[in-house]
């Protein structure tokens, strides 16, 4: 699995609390790994344990049941950013409140390995895809309670499908990464100007 972003992620740029934004960095990664070109990036279980160790889930290691789980849960966190990106946030609370019931959400301040308090949103003794996924769906909870559910999308290049959360203040990032997928359609539409005017 290829991580776009390795560790937790730095909140000190951003409007988001490091909680929220260490969730969204999450869900924007986990639903990429079924939207990549390159096929599935989920593959097994050594797979489900590196996101979860990246991103400090604790509890059991992951187990061969939560790789198809874990997957089945990214499908249905897509679908929620789907809906969210329709601007159909009935349909996105829906699916996020359906989602937690089913993951076992139930929200617990904890403080360990020198982080001071935060929530978990399920018991350490769940299976690590239920954990996974119901801190990723309060994640996009949140987001869509504060009215800011928009500010996840898909990639405008029509070569690249990557969701991503645009963290500008007007809301106006087109692409995952401007300098690869931005950078590439402002040159085609020069060369296609420059084609032709000559």
């Amino acid at each position: 699995m290829t991580p776009s972003l390795r560790g937790r992620p730095d909140s000190s740029q951003s409007s988001f609390g490091a909680d929220l934004l260490e969730a969204l960095t999450a869900a924007t990664e986990l639903i990429n790994t079924g939207r990549s070109g390159a096929g599935e990036e989920l593959r097994g279980v050594a797979d489900v344990q590196e996101f979860s160790q990246r991103y400090a889930f604790q509890g059991h290691p992951a187990r061969a049941a939560d790789v198809p789980r874990l997957r089945a849960y990214r499908a249905r966190l897509d679908a929620v950013v789907a809906a969210c990106e329709a601007g159909d946030s009935d349909a996105a609370t829906g699916m996020l409140n359906a989602l937690l019931a089913e993951a076992g959400a139930v929200p617990q301040i904890v403080a360990h390995d020198g982080r001071g308090p935060h929530i978990h949103v399920s018991p350490s003794t769940a299976p690590i895809a239920d954990r996974i996924a119901a801190h990723l769906a309060m994640g996009l909870a949140e987001l869509l309670v504060a009215g800011e559910s928009r500010r996840l999308r898909t990639c405008a290049s029509p070569t690249c499908r990557e969701v991503f959360l645009d963290e500008s203040r007007n809301r106006s990032r087109r692409y995952c990464d401007s300098r690869t997928c931005g950078n590439r359609l402002h040159v085609a539409a020069y060369r296609a100007r420059k084609a032709a005017a000559g």
